[in-house]
């Protein structure tokens, strides 16, 4: 009986292990409801609660194609360049300018913004008395400079002609504030800068029907001809830096 007293001693604590681990299980088990949530103290079964979907990798994108026509973003462009004439000192874009007043009758532009990107159009002029910047407030003939590190910009010159000057460095550069030159205290936008002018730029001479993609972080300037003003249709692409609620 002495010889096997160790063997018997080793059958035991294995028999006694494997009951220890598998009665725990049994017993969390049984504790526990539908999915392995925690049952009614009172015996009511859990709810049986589906997984949440995954969300859509782009949250809002368009539903619907859109067509716009040039013939009205050219009679846009028209009655832009005609009031401007009219209103030579008038700002045309942002900082306490604001959109132009159009003759009734003018075509609307309906305009889409996106996450992933956005479609305009805007209208530049050049100012015969210089007048405070859109976005600096630094006296100009011309609109400020914008370059954006994380959206890339594809115009379609859809009126006028002027000048497009790109890359080169803004000097006087700044980080771009959401209110523009309006003179009020303004969240800065991390990623967008103005000011003006560009510093080793290359100038290429534009008019309507021409196109000109400018890649992320490049500095772009407008420069409208004298009268004739610039309009364009503007698609915008956030490429995915930071959010499209940023980018301008």
């Amino acid at each position: 009986m002495t010889r096997h007293a160790p063997s018997l001693l080793l059958v035991s604590a294995l028999v006694g292990y494997a009951a220890g681990s598998v009665s725990p299980r049994a017993d969390v088990a049984a504790q526990g409801g539908r999915g392995g949530q925690p049952a009614d103290p009172l015996g009511t079964p859990a709810p049986n609660i589906p997984p949440v979907a995954n969300p859509p990798l782009y949250p809002d994108p368009p539903l619907k194609p859109m067509h716009w026509s040039i013939d009205d973003l050219r009679k846009i462009h028209e009655a832009r360049a005609a009031f401007q004439r009219a209103n030579p000192d008038r700002p045309t874009q942002g900082g306490g300018g604001g959109a132009l007043t159009l003759p009734q009758g003018t075509p609307v532009f309906q305009g889409q913004r996106f996450r992933t990107h956005n479609i305009s159009t805007n209208f530049r002029a050049y100012y015969e008395t210089e007048r405070p910047a859109n976005l600096t407030g630094v006296m100009s003939h011309y609109d400020d400079v914008e370059q954006h590190e994380g959206v890339s910009d594809f115009y379609v010159i859809t009126g006028g002609s002027g000048q497009m000057i790109v890359d080169g460095v803004i000097e006087n550069r700044e980080y771009r504030r959401a209110g523009g030159n309006s003179g009020t205290a303004s969240l800065l936008l991390p990623g967008e800068f103005d000011g003006q002018p560009i510093k080793g730029g290359k100038t290429y001479a534009v008019k309507a029907g021409d196109w000109l993609a400018i890649p992320p972080n490049d500095p772009h300037w407008q420069l409208p001809a004298p009268k004739d003003g610039m309009s364009y249709l503007l698609l915008k692409i956030n490429v995915g830096i930071y959010p499209g609620s940023i980018s301008r």
